[in-house]
This record gives structure tokens, C-alpha cells and sequence, in this order.
């Protein structure tokens, strides 16, 4: 859902009384107050309701962070990657079985603005609408993700899990529940308590402030989409919309968190690059496998990527 526009007026700033509230909310309160859903990521691996033998030899997954890529060639190369994954696995006789040519791989990256609407609120801006988000520098587009509209851009650290979640052996719901306790990890390892919220997609650092949105997709036990974590994003372009359609939910960011807690932050720590090998980790530490860089892991499936991307930037893939 967008919100209503008035001419003239484009940016909303908090009142101080807000602000203040904010404070009082981070100080003097625990997110389990306030029905906020606490995951633990001490001790052990999180096995996501799998037994030691489940385990063991589980593939390892190779990570590559690729800078900024519009959102339109990073769809279009993870249709691409699920597409070719599926015909390796399956063959011709549509019979899983095993192989060794594409790996699972963890693509990092950030956009240049654009708003993104999931299944299901597919169709449902007017032209109006999508025009006025356009006016804004930003892009449209719908996609078959879950969930509804947000926003990704610059600052923000976008994650593109390309798994097979069968040679994991877990489950779609477990796969998407680690989706939400590694982000919630990586805000744990900046200090930040966030947690999942009841009835509410993504991780929430307060009732009201979301840190990240999750959706994702399988295609016959291959996934795509993923996690977005806003680092440094500018919060101006969530104002624009009701982000995931949830009215009096805001979203927030990991410098912002810290920043309204009094604190000094680094630029250079919390730049997407800074949060990358911290998202590696947690991704890691949570679905109990090695991620490591795609490079190693798979030259092939890393060529496969530069290859696209190459022919995305001269014209010779029609976008």
C-alpha cells in the first residue's frame, strides 16, 4: 500500500515527542513485553528440527558479494540459477537426483532504489500510484515473492539464498525461520536485541521498528529471495509506502538503533560491506553448514554469475 501524497510535501520528519518515545522504548523495555518472539543462537548449531545424523555431510554453501545490481538482472539471474539447478537435479525424466555442476550459493548485494511488491498485493496499485513512487528516482516492480510492498536501495544488504533445502534436509518453514534468526544473529552481533514478531513477517527491534524483511520463494526445493537488512538505508524512502502493508509499523536500521541508544557509529563498520562477513557468519552458524567463498566452492557456478552479469551490462540480455 502507498501512502496518500500531498503536493508539495514528500518527507515526513518525526515529531519529537516520538523520538522521545522511541528512547524511553529502547532503554526501559524488553521485546518480550511487548510479544516480540525470542530465538536463542547460543550454544550449539541451530539444527531447525534436524538430529545429528541429519547433519552430517550437509552441502557447503559459497557466498558472493557482487555490489550494486538492479533489481531487474538480480531476478532475472536467480530465475536463471533456480532454472538451470532444477534441469541438473531432475534431468529430462523429472527424477531428483544428485549433482555436482551448479552449488548452493548465498548472493550478497544492494540495489539502486526500486520498490517491490510481492504475490500478494500483486496488481493492486493504480498506474497513479506506481507513477508517484517512480517520480521519486525509484523503480516498480511486482514480483513472486511472498509478502507485499517494500523498499531495497542503497545502504541496504540484500540476500539471495539459491539453495536446495532437500539436500539440507529441513523444511520450507524451517528454511524461512532461518531466514529470520540469522538476521536476527546479525543484529545480535552489533549489539542490537531483535527479535520475530508474533503475527508479523520479518525482525523487529520493537513493536514498531522493523530492521528487516524476509520473503522467498521454492521451486520445487530450490529457493530464491530472501532477507533485506537495512544498514545505512535512508528511512525517507519507506515513508512513501506502508511497508509490507502494516500501518503503525515503521522501519528502521542497525545504524539507527544504535544511533537512538546514544551510541558513536562507524561508517565504515556499518556500510553493507561491513555487515557482509557478519551475515556469512550467521548464515553459517545457523543452518550448521560451511559458507564459504563461492569462488571456492564452485568455480563453475561463480563463472556462471560473472557470465550473466557481464552480458546484463552491455545490452545483451533483454531485461
Amino acid at each position: 500500500m502507498v501512502r496518500p501524497f500531498t503536493p508539495g510535501l514528500r518527507t515526513r520528519t518525526p515529531s519529537p515527542c516520538h523520538v522521545n518515545y522511541l528512547k524511553r522504548l529502547i532503554a526501559k523495555s524488553s521485546p518480550v513485553a511487548f510479544g516480540l518472539k525470542k530465538y536463542s543462537t547460543q550454544g550449539a548449531l541451530c539444527t531447525l528440527s534436524r538430529d545429528e545424523n541429519d547433519m552430517l555431510d550437509l552441502p557447503t554453501i559459497g557466498y558472493v558479494y557482487l555490489g550494486e545490481v538492479p533489481y531487474r538482472n538480480a531476478l532475472q539471474l536467480q530465475n536463471e540459477i533456480v532454472s538451470q539447478r532444477i534441469k541438473e537435479l531432475y534431468g529430462s525424466e523429472g527424477k531428483y537426483q544428485k549433482s555436482d555442476l551448479l552449488s548452493d550459493v548465498l548472493i550478497l548485494l544492494q540495489h539502486p532504489p526500486v520498490y517491490t511488491n510481492g504475490r500478494r498485493n500483486k496488481g493492486k496499485l493504480s498506474q497513479t500510484e506506481i507513477s508517484e513512487l517512480e517520480s521519486l528516482g525509484s523503480e516498480y516492480i511486482e514480483t513472486n515473492r511472498g509478502g507485499e510492498i517494500t523498499f531495497h536501495g542503497p545502504g541496504q544488504l540484500v540476500g539471495y539464498p539459491i539453495i536446495n533445502i532437500k539436500a539440507h534436509r529441513i523444511s520450507t518453514r524451517c528454511y524461512v525461520e532461518g531466514l529470520e534468526k540469522t538476521i536476527i544473529d546479525i543484529c545480535k552481533k552489533f549489539g542490537i536485541e531483535a527479535s520475530k514478531l508474533d503475527g508479523f513477517p520479518g525482525v523487529w527491534t520493537a513493536p514498531d521498528r522493523k530492521v528487516a524483511a524476509v520473503g522467498s520463494h521454492i521451486r520445487r526445493f530450490i529457493t530464491s529471495h530472501g532477507f533485506a537488512v537495512n544498514c545505512t538505508t535512508d528511512m525517507g524512502w519507506f515513508e512513501k509506502i506502508i511497508p509490507c502493508g502494516l500501518e503503525g509499523k515503521y522501519a528502521t536500521s542497525l545504524s539507527q538503533e544504535l544511533k537512538i541508544k546514544g551510541y558513536t557509529i562507524d561508517p565504515e563498520e556499518f556500510s553493507v560491506k561491513g555487515v557482509v562477513q557478519k551475515t556469512v557468519a550467521s548464515f553459517s552458524e545457523i543452518y550448521g553448514t560451511k559458507v564459504e567463498p563461492l569462488f571456492q566452492v564452485s568455480p563453475k557456478t561463480f563463472e556462471f554469475i560473472q557470465d550473466f552479469l557481464q552480458k546484463s551490462e552491455s545490452g545483451n540480455n533483454r531485461l
